[in-house]
């Protein structure tokens, strides 16, 4: 099993900084993204990586991909309680195609397959002195 990570973490100096092993994400300020979104773009991107790999595979007469994650809020406690995931594919695909290549590709997809599983979700907290004032 491959372990895959993401950290974040705010000073009063530095502000957020958020972190993959790929780099530095800008979180939170002007131009940055919010977490809501990076999840959502998380899915799409997975999502449509699936798709573009069958494409390239099967070399289908496909010219675009392009999918869209849109998260609906709800209270109580405030989650993203619904996604609709629409699928557009340019080419010269029938329904049928598109079809089978979305479903194998969906299932392929860890992100979706996360949110349609949901994960246990362990929350641990470390504590750490408090620096010495100088």
């Amino acid at each position: 099993m491959s372990k895959h990570y993401a950290t974040c973490s705010w000073t009063p100096e530095a502000g957020y900084q958020a972190k993959t092993p790929y780099g530095e994400i800008k979180m939170f300020e002007e131009d940055g993204h919010r977490a809501v979104e990076l999840m959502l773009l998380a899915a799409a991107a997975c999502l449509d990586y699936f798709l573009a790999e069958y494409v390239r595979e099967r070399k289908l007469p496909v010219t675009r991909l392009h999918v869209t994650c849109d998260g609906e809020i709800s209270p109580y406690p405030e989650r993203v309680s619904a996604i609709r995931t629409t699928v557009k594919i340019e080419g010269g695909l029938s329904e049928a195609e598109e079809l089978k290549m979305v479903g194998m590709c969906e299932r392929a997809c860890k992100v979706m397959n996360t949110f349609k599983h949901s994960p246990q979700i362990h929350v641990a907290i470390e504590h750490m002195p408090a620096l010495a004032q100088q």
